[in-house]
Order: structure tokens, then C-alpha cells, then sequence
């Protein structure tokens, strides 16, 4: 399909309505999955769906049918350092996909990224991470992200995962949706709020709704600076 003639500010993006249900007045938590919703006239709102797959799809079909100046995505995430607080905000500027790639017959992995298939440095990688340039001027700290099919809480794993791809956090989605962006050229930025360490201490619940509350905020101070850049 051809793009529609406008052009629309921004795209704000979550995998779950959840993630965005204390921005506003909470109505977007009734957003259904792959459907772009106009909101305050200039905002569209994308329900992308959890995991690459689904990002994959739902993002790539809204930026072909609309441009936009800028994509935001919000989320919840998890922490790879078990000793720092939950429910901090972080800008998302390095993300990989941390688990595509070959296990190899004595146990080992390779990662398809840097492998025969696929060079470390094909665009939009650098050294087998997607980089944000633009990620700092949100004004938050700063995080590396590695984009996971299927999340891991046993601490073995995790440290074979963090021996090849160092990170802060971890996530279903990062990687995916960062491709997609600088693939389309479309200035994009992400915002994270932790919910769950991913090595959990004992019996330590997933804390998602005190991380959905303060990622609203956070979405709102983001919009209003995204906003303010742009005029």
C-alpha cells in the first residue's frame, strides 16, 4: 500500500496496552494488538504484540502506511543486575538479538550475527548491536538491551548469555523494534521501566504494575520533550 500524503508527528508504541495504561486518562489500555489508534490529533498509538514476530509485522505495516517523525516505544523490562532497584527509566541505546543463532555440537553458541550468514557490521548493526544515536535526549540513563525469544531465570544460562552479549537489560522486543526504525530511517527512541530481576532473589514476584505506573509518567515527560524538540 502506498503511504498516506501526511505525515503524522509520532508513533507511540508498547507490546502490551497494559504497558501504556497509566498514560492519560488509562483508555489505552483498550487498544486491541496491530491496530493504530489516533490520539490528541497528532499522536497514533500502536499496539505492536509481544515478541519479534509480532513487532515485527504490526511496526513494519504502520511505518509503510504512514510516515512519521518520530517512533517512541514503551515497555517494561527485566534487570540483569539483581543488586539495583526496580522500577527505574531507562533509554534504550544499544539492543541485539541476544538468542538468534546456532548451538553448536559441543554446546556452544553462535550467534547468527557475526556468523557466515550474517556480518557483525551489516547495516543496521555495528559490532552485532543496533545503536541509538539519539537515545540520550530523553535525558535518561542509558541501557544496552538484549532482545530475547524465550526469557531465562536460571543463573547458568544467564551467564552464558551475558559472557556473549553484555546488557543491562532484557527484553522481547528492543532489538526488533530498533531494526525496523533505522531500517525504515524513521528517528525512533524506547523507554524501559524494569519490573522483575531476571535472576530472581528467592520467590521475588514480577512487580509489573508499580513499573506500568511509573512508566506512564515517564511516557508523558517523553511526548512533552519529544514535542518541545520538535517545535
Amino acid at each position: 500500500s502506498k503511504k498516506m500524503s501526511h505525515t503524522r508527528k509520532l508513533l507511540l508504541c508498547a507490546a502490551c496496552a497494559n504497558e501504556l495504561s497509566k498514560v492519560g486518562d488509562g483508555s489505552l489500555l483498550r487498544l486491541k494488538t496491530g491496530f493504530v489508534t489516533t490520539i490528541n490529533n497528532d499522536i497514533d498509538v500502536l499496539i505492536s504484540g509481544v515478541g519479534t514476530f509480532q513487532t515485527a509485522y504490526h511496526l513494519t505495516r504502520a511505518l509503510m502506511e504512514c510516515e512519521y517523525k518520530m517512533v517512541l516505544t514503551a515497555g517494561i523490562a527485566g534487570d540483569y543486575d539483581p543488586d539495583r532497584p526496580l522500577h527505574q527509566i531507562f533509554s534504550v541505546e544499544r539492543s541485539t538479538f541476544a538468542d538468534c543463532g546456532f548451538e553448536t555440537a559441543d554446546g556452544q553458541y553462535q550467534p547468527i550475527i557475526g556468523s557466515k550468514f550474517l556480518d557483525d557490521d551489516t547495516p543496521q548493526f555495528q559490532s552485532g548491536y543496533i545503536i541509538n544515536s539519539k537515545a540520550d535526549t530523553l535525558g535518561l540513563t542509558l541501557a544496552t538491551a538484549n532482545t530475547v525469544s524465550r526469557t531465562c531465570t536460571e543463573p547458568i544460562n544467564v551467564k552464558k548469555i551475558l559472557c556473549r552479549h553484555p546488557a543491562d537489560l532484557e527484553t522481547m522486543e528492543s532489538a526488533a523494534f530498533s531494526y525496523i526504525c533505522a531500517m525504515q530511517h524513521v528517528p525512533y527512541a524506547e523507554i524501559r521501566c524494569t519490573s522483575n530481576h531476571i535472576v530472581p532473589k528467592k520467590e521475588e514476584p514480577w512487580m509489573i504494575k508499580e513499573a506500568v505506573e511509573v512508566l506512564g509518567k515517564a511516557v508523558e515527560e517523553a511526548v512533552k520533550t519529544i514535542r518541545f524538540s520538535e517545535s
